[in-house]
This record gives structure tokens, C-alpha cells and sequence, in this order.
């Protein structure tokens, strides 16, 4: 096993080696290995400098999402109130089941003579006491006060569905007909 000391001395021997053999170099080749070794450090210096600005970014990230979860922490019985007065402010048992909200969401689509649309399958997000439903409903050839009155009445017939997002593409052969696609979320109480 090799001491400290040893070390030192071995370490001293090498650089009394490269202190002769570079005094030995001609001038254009002491120029040439100057500009090598400060080009390796260079390089080793930006991969540094790179490394240290990736991990205070990461430390910043890590500092801003510890302080974002203790602010959620300490809000979260006042969150938790708040939930619960809501809820007892809604009637949960008439809340529509996702088969009602489609079939009434059909219905309107009927009404408002809506011929070339497809209601797709509801994806559903199921939880205690609450589950959520989104429909997305694809309309063809849809006249833009139709469309318009249409929404009106989702809002104010179902209230317990939301426009959650809404996208409008005139059609290419003929512009006074919209391609819409709409996407809703219901409610439903499941206890």
C-alpha cells in the first residue's frame, strides 16, 4: 500500500519530468502544447460549467416544487372545507348517470337538426364520491347559430356538464358549414 507521502514524492517526480521536457521544446512547440492544454481545459471547463447549470437548475425546480407542496399542505384542511361545503350544496342524487347525459346530449343534437355528427364513446374518470365523464362529440356541416344556440342550451339545460373545449374548422368546398368537435365532462354521484 502506498503512503501519502509517497504520493506526493511520486507526483513531485512526474512534474519535475514535464518542467524538463518542456523546457526542452522549441518555442513554437511550447506555443503549440500552451494552446493544446489550454484547449482541454477549455472543453473540460464548459462540460463543468454545463454540469453546474443543469444541477442548479434542477435544485431550483426541486427548491420551487417543495415550496408548492408545502403551500398545498398547509391549505390543504382549508381545501377540504371548502370541498365539502360545495358538495353539500349540490343535490348529488340528481346528478344524471353518464347514460342519461348522453341520451339527453343526443336529444339536442336532434333538436337542432344536427344530421352528420358522432357522439364517441365517454371516457370516464371514476372516483368516490364523484366520477367524471368526457364526451366528444364530432359535428359535420354545422350551421354557426345553430352551433352557437346549441351550446346555450347544454349550459343552461345541463348544468352539471361542461364545455370543456370546443374546436370550429370552416370546410374547404363549402365555408358557411363548420366542422366542430367539442368536448364536454359531466358529473356523476357514485357513492
Amino acid at each position: 500500500m502506498v503512503s501519502d507521502k509517497g504520493l506526493v514524492e511520486n507526483a513531485g517526480y512526474w512534474v519535475a519530468v514535464a518542467r524538463i521536457r518542456f523546457f526542452r521544446l522549441s518555442i513554437r512547440e511550447k506555443l503549440l502544447m500552451i494552446l493544446f492544454i489550454g484547449a482541454l481545459l477549455g472543453v473540460w471547463l464548459s462540460f463543468q460549467m454545463d454540469r453546474h447549470g443543469t444541477a442548479s437548475y434542477d435544485i431550483r425546480v426541486a427548491n420551487f416544487t417543495a415550496q408548492n407542496q408545502g403551500s398545498e399542505i398547509a391549505t390543504e384542511e382549508e381545501t377540504a372545507e371548502q370541498y365539502n361545503a360545495l358538495i353539500k350544496d349540490i343535490n348529488l342524487s340528481k346528478l344524471p348517470s353518464v347514460n342519461e347525459v348522453n341520451a339527453r346530449i343526443d336529444d339536442l343534437i336532434r333538436k337542432y337538426s344536427f344530421a352528420d355528427f358522432k357522439i364517441n364513446t365517454p371516457r370516464s374518470s371514476a372516483g368516490r364520491p364523484l366520477s367524471f365523464h368526457t364526451f366528444t362529440i364530432d359535428l359535420g356541416k354545422a350551421n354557426y347559430s345553430r352551433l352557437i344556440d346549441f351550446t346555450d342550451e347544454i349550459k343552461t339545460s345541463l348544468p352539471y356538464v361542461s364545455l370543456q373545449q370546443i374546436t370550429i374548422q370552416a370546410q374547404r368546398r363549402t365555408p358557411q358549414f363548420l366542422d366542430v368537435k367539442l368536448e364536454l365532462k359531466s358529473i356523476e354521484y357514485t357513492p
